[in-house]
């Protein structure tokens, strides 16, 4: 079995640890996310993004659907 992984989230830089192979108990897993907005932020970021950063750019879809990231 793959060990977690330290990552740094592509938008802020901050490190975590991505638990991919664990994703229910991953940090990002508390962020939920539509379809749509998925498709958005891997538009403009690739890779884990830490879940503050998911956060925020769920916040800025859901009141400006076509505000840039």
């Amino acid at each position: 079995m793959l060990k977690h992984e330290i990552v740094s989230c592509p938008r802020c830089n901050r490190t975590f640890e991505c638990r991919v192979n664990s994703i229910h108990r991953c940090q990002c897993s508390g962020v939920p996310l539509t379809l749509e907005e998925r498709f958005r932020i891997s538009e403009k970021y690739q890779g884990c993004l830490c879940a503050d950063c998911l956060l925020e750019l769920k916040a800025v879809l859901e009141h400006q659907p076509n505000a840039p990231l």
